[in-house]
This record gives structure tokens, C-alpha cells and sequence, in this order.
């Protein structure tokens, strides 16, 4: 009773200690609440006590487990006190508690964490670029399977494979993993000798001998929430080692299943329920996946496979040989999965025959035969019928070939974007392509991959995968090590292929490829895919939908008109089928399908990758471009300019670009400590694998990694050997760089000649102000200088003449862990930092010289002559990038700064009114109010330096607040939710990484910023060219359908029969409607305001206004003048005309005016001709001055569209035809018509002309006239 009232004391003292640390955590917390300014005052600000408090924290939050650890340790003795099995504490029970706490069992079960969700308790710290703001909101990318589409079924079948692995696996008699599914797993990522050093820790009865406690089982909820098992310090648990993986051993109680309750695996993020035959298909696949390499140790992993792992340290596993390698890929075949069933040509082609107007004009041919049916000595309905069957079958086979066309191309685009990944072969990091994986390589997996087959991790570093793709579930997944459970698609030891990752890096073993793997198994049952329709199919479909009802009802109206007047039934009937065909325009699907295949075709040729046309669409819409700057403005080849040492400015090129600037000396020690940081803080490497790539000079050999990391390589290799320069430094500990903290940090060995028992060193590299503020020495010839104003003052100087010059800065630190500061068996955490974070010694800087495309100055002119800004949205410090702004185009202007230095006044008396430009500090984002965003995006020229991915989504969300179409680019993962956010997402397609790609709506093939606007361009060209189709096609409506009215109405004879409209229509009109798909844009495209989405429709009431009020009533008068003139010169008066359509100018009909019926029928069918010729004529000239629609036609090339030419001569050929041969004029009923009627309607037809020119300089070069609105289309 004394030891447990001693216990509860300490348990009190304890949660007073806890109270004063959360007291602590809060005070630090509030000092952390400091405004951040911009420029130099960012970089010469005091961070010390932002520092100081950080490291507060860490202590307090150690104290915290301690004493929590102090707690259970105290239960635990009461429990066995009451047990009366208490024995009194020993130096052997000290050393097993060491070794405990070394293992953190004791100190995950009881870390404050333990509150949040169980992936993020199981997993080392991760640097999580995305806010909770994103979480919630599901702003992870959704992997888009390509090869078989999105399918909703993917998600159920996941579930039902998950719950059928789960029943069988719970059935089972015994099973070595069991016990995981029914408790909390407590683990921890295992790194360099981890294992080996617990194993000579533990006896090897400790080991293997049984427990004896019962382990709390979890309820179902453990599932989702946190409930974690206690080590404490009088259990007799103990930690089996399994290679690397380290876990907790089960009970006899849980392994003969006395009180196991299996977890209830309920499918999440279901929408319906399977069908019973797709369960019995879903359980076959489920026992075929049904895997067991997560709960292998890494020597049976390693046996299985043939392939090296290094179980006491997996990061030096060698992996497979690169001869078995191939021998693997030729006997397993390639790493893809099996292609989705391709819907077959024949049903392709029968869609186009189900197409709406195809469909149309069948019932029309339909009614044709039913006609000469009806009166087989109409032989013209079944030469009618004839045609217009031929002419489906024509047109089908034209839209059919040209969607393939277009299907092909866009397939195509795959090919240039291979995917590879990182392999480790005989020993050394590769690069392979993602097809070339086998089983049994150990492939490496970074933040932005994506998965290239199911992988068993063995080294983890906070990595976490997205498997939305698989689960449905938006919340990424940590990864471990250790199996944490004997469901292979519940534990966190195994990653699937296809999925993405978010965050951290692994290293796994490849132990199924292709179709074997999960995605391939549920590939073979989800083949149900999600088809979306564009925005330009949707509208274009509205507009087919309102001409055809517009047709058919006026069809019907003048049906019932001329059953009324008492036209025969057949040629009241043919005359309303005529009425329908002239108001629909049946080549139109053919002209949009050859438009989409023009687009596709000119963005290959322009490096730009659209997943979607539609992106296309609103691409030319865009009116805010956010750009970064690295790789995409730069040509991403960085190499090492300058150097900052002993507070003097040196070259580390021969070429450095200053004049009077010494070269770097490698004999002095401050810069050969600077390029040692350089070496091995650097995760860049050659690609040694690659056949003949280190025989090449040094900087054409390719190297695996970014490319600043890259260009440090290089200048380091140039000195020594980067293998030596490693070697002497191995590598223990990393935290790899992120754009969130701005920094990278690796702790190493010593060198052997400096040697101090288990003394290390600790490198650290990244944003020189975020690297100055946590140093508090500087490095002058080798000694350490405590750091003071006067050093302030000269590093700020240095960092600015380097940012000035456009070079990107990178700061570089090092700090001497002696034997109090370093950690057993090198078991650093990333999590709790158990390691110094400040007082290091800043050892220098180097600027990296990244040059301007050449192309993008222009391509940023054209942006703004466009009407669309551009604004950066940068990493890199506020000098830096306002230099490369000002190079590239972006900034012209002088900034408030500027304005201020100029005029030698205070900052705070610049006018804002004066300012166009502004260079924005991220720090400042966070504190900018909605007057603030106004204030700022009302600017001209915009730069944003020093931002995080969350505030580049800011930047986003309040530019589309205020109605700006956004295009925004990024590589990384972290870009993911700018990309998402923004309405058109542009990736990079060389370095950007797949999540990025996944994300994005474009991707650049070039990562070219000129690409965009090539974009942006083609965007535009597709909604002008249809435009321009549409308005021509149109035009012809009136002059078709007008005769029929005056038929109907006056009774005039038919101006123009219907098998003479379906020549215009299907003929002479589809050539040249399709070639206005391959117009160049117009001289003015980019000048142009960007349209507005919602506004700017593709059919207007302009073009309507033009098409049905313009150019259509112009063509009908010009075509029934001729039609009169050829009556009236075979002596048919236009006054006499009006009532005779029912008793003449048929066969057998009466003499009218002195003439016998054949020569009524010869001279109505010469005037008919005549009307057709005419109003082809003056298609052929509508579409001449319609290749423009704001320009002058005499300032385009007119010889830039050979495809107008051949629609121009295939046009005048149809009509020629028609006009002139015999037998056509037996099937169609038309003659010739004398030479003379070609040149009547010639000056009518120039009127035409001309007023279309007239119309565009009254409607886009006098904006300011009432009528101007009116015109434009």
C-alpha cells in the first residue's frame, strides 16, 4: 500500500509537471504570433525567439512522455503489487527498460498523439503540405486510371475483396498475424541497425518465449480511432524482430482466438450495392489476391524473391541483379496492366449511324421509299430515297474515320509522357521504365510518384499513399514497415500500384506486377466507365436540339398549310421533308468532329497535352495565368554562379557574369566545409546504371535528382569524387527538403581521421534567411565567429547582390554533435526532433543561375496583349524573383520600393495610385484582407515570393472571387491543390512529378511557358472556326426554305427542289464547312479580350442575326433573280407566276401562256438550276469572305488554309455536276442552264461580299457606333 499511495503521488507531481508544460506550450505558442514582413526586413528580422520557443516545445512535449511514461510505469506496478508479483527494480530491468524506451512503445502509447487518428500515430512525422481546410474539402487528387477510366465500381469491388480476404483470413486456425486485427499496433519505422542493435540487446529466450499477458483487445471503432496497447514496465511483453520490422507479439489467449472478436469490415464510400454475380467474380479475384508477403520477415522476402536485402539495415539492400532483372521481364512479361475492352469499330460506327440528323435523314429515305411505294411511276422518290441513304452511309463513314483519328492522336499523347521510376539493381539507384519492373526490385518512392506496382515497404520515411482511387476515402494513409495487420488491404506495410504518394519516401520490395496486381484484379471486373460530355458538346448539342425542333415544327405547320391548299399528299410530303433538311445542317457533326481532330493534332505539334478537349475550350478563356518561375519562365538548368564565403563574394564558374570577382579556393576551410555540406546534404546522385553515362563529361551526365541538388553535384564532383566525399561522411539520419519548411537536414559520421567515439555531424541546407536564423555562429577561415550586427548586416548585403542578379540563394549550416547530443544506435526522430535545431554554425552561400527561356519574354507580351495577366507565384526570395520578373517580361514597372528609393522618400508617402507592380511576401498573405486582395490583384504586374502551397492556393481562390478565369502551373506534389482549385490546372511533363500530372487539366510536354499560350491560342482558333462553320452553314437555311413559303403561300412554282437542297446540303456545303476547321487564327486572335465564360456563347443571337437576317435573305433574292430571269427568258413573266404551281409546269398539265407542258417542265427545271447554281455561287463567295471574322480578309493568308482551296474546288465541282451531266439530270430532275445566267447574279454577289467586310469594320473597328453590337458574331 506505501509503494501504491508513492505511486499516486508521483502520478499527481506528474500531471502538475504536464500542466506547467501545456502552460509553457502556450505561452510559447502565443510568441509565435508575429507579423512577417517583406524583402530584406524578412531576412535581417530576429527569429531567435521563434526558435527558442520551438525548441521549448519539443522539451516540453519530451517531458510530457516522460511523465506520462512515469504514469502507466506506476499503474503497472500497482497492478502487479496487488498481484503480490512485484519485484524491486534492477540493473537488468533498468537496461530492459532503456532498450523499451529506445524501442518507443512505451513512448507512442502515451505521446499526446495518441489522440489523433491511428495512420498518424502509426507513421514518423511528415512534413503535410496540405491544410485541414483541403483535407476536409477532398483537395487530394483523385487518381484517374487511364487505361480503364474512372469507375464508380472500383471503390465496391475494393471493399467486397477487402471483406472477403478479411472473412477467410478470420476463419483461419492460426495465424501468425492475427492478433493484429484486434489490437492497436504500436510501431515504429526501423532504420540503420535499429534491428541488429535490439536484437544484442534481447536475449534470444527473451525473443521467442511466449507472453503471458492478455493484450486489451480493441473494439470495432479501433478501426477509425486511436486505442493503443501499453508496454509498461513490469509487462512481460516483448518485441519480435522481423528482419527490419519490429512488432508486438500476441497472446496464447488472442492466437487460440479465446476472446477474439474479428473487426466487422464494413465497405466505406460505397454508392450500391454488387450485383451477386459481380460478389461471385469479386471472391474469386479476392482468393487469387490473396497475399501473404506482409507478414514475411525480410530474409523469407528476400529468399522468395531472389532478390538482396540487407535485413539489419534495408536502405543498403543491393536488390536484384540486373541479368536476373531481364530474365524476370522476359518470363513475367511487361509491368501493365491487361488493356480495357476497347468498344469495337462496328458499334463505333454504328453511333455515328444513331447520330440525331443521321437518324433524320434514314426516316426521311424511309418515307422516300414508302412514297414511290405509294406511286411507282415517281421513280424520283426512290432516286431520292437512294441518295439519302448514300449519303448517311458517306457521312458516317467520314465522322467514324475522323473520331478514330482523333481517338488515335490523343492515345498518342501517352506515349510521350513514359512513365518511369527509381529502381536499386546490383546495388546502385536507377532509372527504369515503370513497364520494366519485375518482381522481387526494390523500387523507391518519393513524395509526387505514383506507385508503379504492389510493393512491400521495408524502409519508411513518413511516407503516406492516396488510395481514393482504390478506397473512395480522400484521407491519405500512412505506411510503415511493420504489418499492423493480416488483412493485405488493411495493413500499412504494403502500397498498391497506381496510387499515389502525398507525402514523405519509401523503399519497397515489387512482389506483384502487371495484372497481378490489385488495380489489375479489379481492373478485370470494374468495366463500367464514366463518360462526361465537354462544354462545347453540350452546347452544340442545345443548338441541333432548337434547329431541329425549329425544323420539324415548321415542317409540320406548312404540311397542314399545304394539305389545306390542296397539294397532292407525295409532294406535300417530299416538299416538308425538303423543308426539314433545308433548316437542319447535316455536316455539322462532321465539321465539329474535324475541328476536335485539328486541335488535337496542332497541340501535339505544339507540346501541349490536353486529357480533355474541354480544357481546350476554356483554356482560350483564361484571363489569370500563375506561373512559377523554376523549370517552367527558366529553363530549369541550374548551375552554381557564385559563392558566399568569409564574407566575401567569389565565382564558382570561370564565366561567373561579374567582372573583378575572384574564382572560389578549395585550399581555404570555410569553402572546403561549404562544398562538404554541399556533398553530402544532397540526395542527388549519378545514374551509375546507365550504359556509358559516367564516361561522359560531367555535365552532360544525367543525374537522378532536382536540379538544384544536380548542380551542386557537379561542382562538388569537379573536386572530388562525390563517392569519396560521402564515404568519409556516411549518411545515418535525413529530413528530406519540402516546401514547406524550406530546408534539408542529414546527420553523418565523422571522417576516420576525426573520429570521436559516437560523435556525429549535422548538415543543413535550404532558404538562407530560414538557415541564418537558426545558426547562431558564422564561419570566417575555419573558426566560428559568434554572430552579431555587424555580420547581420553583411550576410543580408550578400544575399541581396546575389538575389539581384536573378540567381536563386541557398544557405548552408553545420553543427558538431558531440557524444551528450547524439541518440543511441543513431534512432533520430523526425518526429520529436531529438536533436539540436539551432545554434548551428552558418557556413556560407551559393547562388544558382537558372536562365529565362528564350521564348517566354514574348510569350508573356503576347499574354498581356491578350489581355490575360500574369502573375509568379514563387518559392524563391522577393529579390530573386523580382529579378527573373523583370527579365522575362512580367515586371515593367517600378514597384512601391523602387518608387520610394528613387524619390528618397519614406515607403509610406508612394501614392498606391502610382504603383502598377508589386513583389508580395508570402508572410504577408496571411494578414491581407478582402480590400487588401482587391488593392493587390487590381495590379498590372504581380509577383508572390516566398509562398507555401496553401497560400498559392489563396492566391487562387480570391482571384476567382473576383471573376478571374485562373490557368495556374505546378510540378510538385504540393502544387496539387492549386491545380485542383484553379480552372485549369497545367502541369509540367518533364519534371513534374505524378501527382501534379494526375491533378492537372494540361500538361506541358516541354514544360514551356510559350506552351501555355500556344494553348491559349489553339483555345480560341477552335471556338472562332466554329463560329465561322456554324454562321456558313446557316446562311443557306433562308434561300432554302423561302421557296417552299412562297409555294405554299403564293403558289409559285418550287424555286428549288429537294433533291437539289440535299445536293447543297450534303454535296456542295460539307467540303467546305469542314475546312473552315482547318483556318489558321486570325492575325488579331491574341489581341483579343478573353471571352466570357456564361456570355460569350458559341451561337449568339449575332450570328443568328447574320446567318438569318444578313447573308441568308441576301443569297434567297440574288438566287430567285436568276430564277425569274431564266422564267422570263423562256417566257414566263414573274407577274404571271403567282397561282399556278397546281395546274402547271408539270407533265401533262394544260398550255399555259401558248406553251405545251414539256417546255413548262424544261423551263421550270432550267430556272430550278439556275436557283441551285446561284445559291452555290454565293456560298462559294460567303465562304471566301467568312475565313475572317474580325480581320479583313485581304490582311489573312489567304494561302494558309490549302483545305479551303480543295473545299472551294470540290464545292464548284459538285455543282459543275450537277448542272452539266445528262444522266444526273434524269435522277434529279434538273438541266443545263445556258452560260450567260453564271454572270448575272456575279454583282449581287459582290454586294454580298462587301457587306460582310463593311459589317466587320462598323462591328470591331467602330465599338463605339449603336449598330456595332449588333454586327459582331
Amino acid at each position: 500500500m506505501d509503494n501504491n499511495n508513492n505511486n499516486n503521488n508521483n502520478n499527481n507531481n506528474n500531471n502538475n509537471n504536464n500542466n506547467n508544460n501545456n502552460n509553457n506550450n502556450n505561452n510559447n505558442n502565443n510568441n509565435n504570433n508575429e507579423d512577417i514582413s517583406l524583402a530584406k526586413d524578412n531576412i535581417s528580422k530576429d527569429f531567435d525567439n521563434n526558435n527558442n520557443n520551438n525548441n521549448n516545445n519539443n522539451n516540453n512535449n519530451n517531458n510530457n512522455n516522460n511523465n506520462n511514461n512515469n504514469n502507466n510505469n506506476n499503474n503497472n506496478n500497482n497492478n502487479n503489487n496487488n498481484d503480490n508479483n512485484l519485484t524491486k527494480s534492477t540493473d537488468e530491468n533498468k537496461e530492459q527498460e532503456q532498450v523499451k524506451r529506445r524501442l518507443s512503445f512505451q513512448n507512442l502509447d502515451n505521446h499526446p498523439m495518441n489522440t489523433v487518428s491511428k495512420n498518424q500515430a502509426h507513421n514518423a512525422y511528415t512534413f503535410q503540405a496540405f491544410d485541414q481546410k483541403d483535407v476536409r474539402t477532398g483537395a487530394y487528387p483523385k487518381l484517374s486510371i487511364d487505361l480503364f477510366g474512372t469507375s464508380k465500381e472500383i471503390p465496391q469491388i475494393f471493399h467486397e475483396m477487402k471483406q472477403q480476404i478479411g472473412e477467410k483470413r478470420a476463419n483461419r486456425p492460426s495465424s501468425p498475424t492475427q492478433y493484429l486485427s484486434t489490437i492497436q499496433s504500436s510501431t515504429t519505422t526501423v532504420q540503420k541497425q535499429q534491428a541488429k542493435s535490439i536484437a544484442e540487446t534481447l536475449s534470444i529466450k527473451d525473443i521467442f518465449n511466449p507472453p503471458t499477458t492478455t493484450t486489451t483487445t480493441a473494439t470495432p471503432a479501433s478501426t477509425s480511432t486511436s486505442s493503443t496497447n501499453t508496454i509498461g514496465k513490469g509487462e512481460n511483453h516483448n518485441a519480435i524482430i522481423q528482419g527490419a520490422d519490429v512488432v508486438i507479439p500476441p497472446t496464447k489467449k488472442e492466437i487460440s482466438g479465446g476472446e477474439h472478436t474479428p473487426i466487422e469490415m464494413k465497405p466505406m464510400g460505397q454508392t450500391a450495392e454488387l450485383s451477386k454475380k459481380d460478389k461471385s467474380a469479386t471472391k474469386q479475384k479476392a482468393s487469387e489476391y490473396d497475399v501473404n508477403e506482409h507478414e514475411l520477415t525480410l530474409e523469407q522476402i528476400s529468399e522468395k524473391f531472389t532478390t538482396n536485402i540487407n535485413s539489419n539495415d534495408p536502405s543498403l539492400s543491393s536488390g536484384l541483379t540486373q541479368s536476373l532483372a531481364n530474365e524476370l521481364l522476359i518470363r513475367n512479361g511487361k509491368n501493365v496492366l491487361k488493356p480495357p475492352k476497347e468498344i469495337p469499330w462496328y458499334v463505333q460506327l454504328g453511333k455515328c449511324f444513331t447520330n440525331f440528323f443521321m437518324i433524320l435523314l434514314e426516316v426521311a429515305g424511309a418515307l422516300c421509299f414508302l412514297a414511290y411505294g405509294l406511286d411507282t411511276e415517281q421513280r424520283v422518290n426512290l432516286y431520292l430515297a437512294c441518295v439519302l441513304y448514300a449519303i448517311v452511309i458517306f457521312t458516317c463513314l467520314l465522322t467514324f474515320s475522323q473520331e478514330r483519328q482523333t481517338g488515335n492522336i490523343m492515345k498518342s499523347f501517352k506515349n510521350l509522357l513514359p512513365q518511369s521510376c527509381r529502381v536499386i539493381r546490383d546495388g546502385s539507384e536507377t532509372k527504369v521504365k515503370v513497364e520494366d519492373i519485375v518482381v522481387g526490385d526494390i523500387v523507391m518512392c518519393q513524395a509526387g510518384d505514383k506507385v508503379p506496382a504492389d510493393i512491400r515497404i521495408i524502409t519508411c520515411n513518413g511516407m503516406k499513399v492516396d488510395n481514393s482511387s482504390l478506397t473512395g476515402e480522400s484521407d491519405a494513409q500512412s505506411c510503415t514497415v511493420t504489418c499492423t495487420d493480416d488483412n493485405p488491404l488493411e495493413t500499412h506495410n504494403l502500397a498498391f500500384c497506381g496510387t499515389l504518394v502525398m507525402d514523405g519516401s519509401a523503399r519497397g520490395v515489387v512482389i506483384r506486377t502487371g495484372s497481378n496486381t490489385l488495380i489489375g484484379k479489379i481492373a478485370d471486373l470494374a468495366s463500367n466507365t464514366e463518360q462526361t460530355e465537354t462544354t462545347l458538346q453540350i452546347e452544340i448539342k442545345r443548338f441541333v436540339h432548337f434547329i431541329t425542333a425549329l425544323g420539324i415544327t415548321m415542317g409540320l405547320i406548312f404540311f397542314i398549310i399545304g394539305f389545306a391548299v390542296g397539294i397532292k399528299p407525295i409532294q406535300n410530303l417530299i416538299n416538308v421533308l425538303g423543308l426539314i433538311v433545308a433548316n437542319v445542317p447535316e455536316g455539322l457533326p462532321s465539321t465539329i468532329t474535324a475541328c476536335l481532330t485539328v486541335t488535337a493534332r496542332r497541340l501535339s505539334k505544339r507540346n501541349v497535352y490536353s486529357k480533355k478537349l474541354e480544357s481546350i475550350e476554356t483554356l482560350g478563356s483564361i484571363t489569370l495565368i500563375a506561373s512559377d518561375k523554376t523549370g517552367t519562365l527558366t529553363q530549369n538548368r541550374m548551375t552554381v554562379s557564385h559563392m558566399w564565403y568569409d564574407n566575401t563574394i567569389v565565382r564558382a564558374i570561370e564565366n561567373g557574369g561579374t567582372i573583378g570577382r575572384q574564382l572560389f579556393d578549395i585550399s581555404t576551410p570555410t569553402c572546403a566545409a561549404l562544398l562538404n555540406v554541399g556533398a553530402c546534404c544532397n540526395r542527388a546522385d549519378f545514374d551509375r546504371l546507365l550504359e556509358g553515362n559516367m564516361e561522359r563529361p560531367i555535365e552532360n551526365r544525367l543525374i537522378l535528382g532536382d536540379a538544384s541538388e544536380s548542380a551542386i553535384l557537379r561542382l562538388c564532383h569537379t573536386i572530388e569524387d562525390i563517392e569519396i566525399s560521402r564515404a568519409k561522411n556516411p549518411k545515418v539520419f535525413e529530413i528530406p527538403f519540402n516546401s514547406t519548411n524550406k530546408w534539408q537536414l542529414s546527420i553523418h559520421k565523422l571522417p576516420n581521421d576525426q573520429q570521436q567515439s559516437t560523435a556525429r555531424i549535422l548538415y543543413m541546407k535550404g532558404a538562407p534567411e530560414i538557415i541564418f536564423e537558426k545558426c547562431s555562429k558564422l564561419m570566417i577561415n575555419g573558426k566560428e565567429l559568434e554572430i552579431d550586427e555587424k555580420i547581420k548586416n553583411d550576410f543580408i548585403q550578400a544575399y541581396e547582390a546575389l538575389g539581384s542578379m536573378g540567381e536563386r540563394c541557398l544557405g548552408f549550416a553545420q553543427l558538431l554533435l558531440d557524444n551528450e547530443n547524439t541518440v543511441p544506435n543513431d534512432m533520430y526522430d523526425a518526429q520529436t526532433l531529438n536533436f539540436p535545431m539551432t545554434g548551428l554554425t552558418f557556413v556560407g552561400l551559393c547562388s544558382l543561375l537558372d536562365p529565362p527561356r528564350e521564348n517566354v519574354p514574348f510569350a508573356v507580351h503576347q499574354c498581356k496583349t491578350a489581355g490575360i495577366k500574369v502573375i509568379m507565384v514563387t518559392g524563391d526570395h522577393p529579390i530573386t524573383a523580382k529579378a527573373i520578373a523583370k527579365k522575362v517580361g512580367i515586371i515593367s514597372s517600378p514597384t512601391a520600393e523602387d518608387i520610394a528609393l528613387e524619390r528618397g522618400i519614406p515607403l509610406s508617402q508612394v501614392d498606391d495610385s502610382e504603383v502598377k507592380a508589386v513583389v508580395l511576401h508570402g508572410g504577408q498573405i496571411r494578414e491581407l484582407t478582402d480590400a487588401d486582395w482587391d488593392r493587390v490583384l487590381s495590379k498590372s504586374e504581380i509577383v508572390f515570393a516566398r509562398t507555401s502551397p496553401q497560400q498559392k492556393s489563396q492566391i487562387v481562390e480570391n482571384a476567382q472571387k473576383r471573376k478571374e478565369v485562373v490557368a495556374v502551373t505546378g510540378d510538385g506534389v504540393n502544387d496539387s491543390p492549386a491545380l485542383k482549385k484553379a480552372d485549369i490546372g497545367v502541369a509540367m511533363g518533364i519534371v513534374g512529378s505524378d501527382v501534379a500530372k494526375e491533378t492537372a487539366d494540361i500538361i506541358l510536354l516541354d514544360d514551356n511557358f510559350a506552351s501555355i499560350v500556344a494553348g491559349i491560342e489553339e483555345g480560341r482558333i477552335i471556338f472562332d472556326n466554329l463560329k465561322k462553320s456554324i454562321a456558313y452553314t446557316l446562311s443557306h437555311a433562308v434561300p432554302e426554305v423561302a421557296p417552299f413559303l412562297l409555294n405554299i403561300i403564293s403558289g409559285i412554282p418550287l424555286a428549288v427542289t429537294s433533291f437539289l437542297i440535299l445536293c447543297i446540303d450534303l454535296g456542295t456545303e460539307m467540303a467546305p464547312a469542314i475546312s473552315l476547321a482547318y483556318e489558321t487564327g486570325e492575325k488579331d486572335i491574341m489581341n483579343r479580350k478573353p471571352r466570357v465564360l456564361g456570355k460569350d456563347h458559341l451561337v449568339t443571337t449575332n450570328l443568328l442575326s447574320y446567318s438569318y437576317l444578313q447573308a441568308g435573305p441576301i443569297e434567297a433574292i440574288i438566287s430567285f433573280l436568276n430564277f425569274f430571269l431564266v422564267l422570263a427568258h423562256h417566257g414566263f413573266p414573274p407577274h404571271s407566276l403567282p397561282g399556278t404551281t397546281n395546274d402547271y409546269f408539270f407533265e401533262g398539265c394544260e398550255d399555259f401562256l401558248g406553251f405545251k407542258s414539256d417546255y413548262q417542265v424544261e423551263a421550270l427545271r432550267q430556272a430550278q438550276t439556275a436557283y441551285f447554281m446561284t445559291l452555290v455561287t454565293c456560298q462559294f463567295f460567303n465562304l471566301i469572305t467568312n475565313r475572317t471574322r474580325v480581320v479583313p480578309l485581304w490582311s489573312h493568308k489567304i494561302l494558309s488554309n490549302w483545305y479551303i482551296n480543295i473545299g472551294l474546288i470540290i464545292e464548284a465541282g459538285i455543282c459543275a455536276f450537277v448542272v452539266y451531266t445528262p444522266f444526273v439530270h434524269t435522277i434529279i430532275e434538273s438541266a443545263s442552264v445556258p452560260g450567260l445566267f453564271w454572270a448575272y447574279p456575279l454583282p449581287m454577289i459582290f454586294c454580298l461580299f462587301s457587306w460582310n467586310e463593311i459589317r466587320k469594320r462598323i462591328a470591331y473597328d467602330r465599338p463605339d457606333w449603336k449598330i456595332s453590337s449588333s454586327l459582331g458574331f
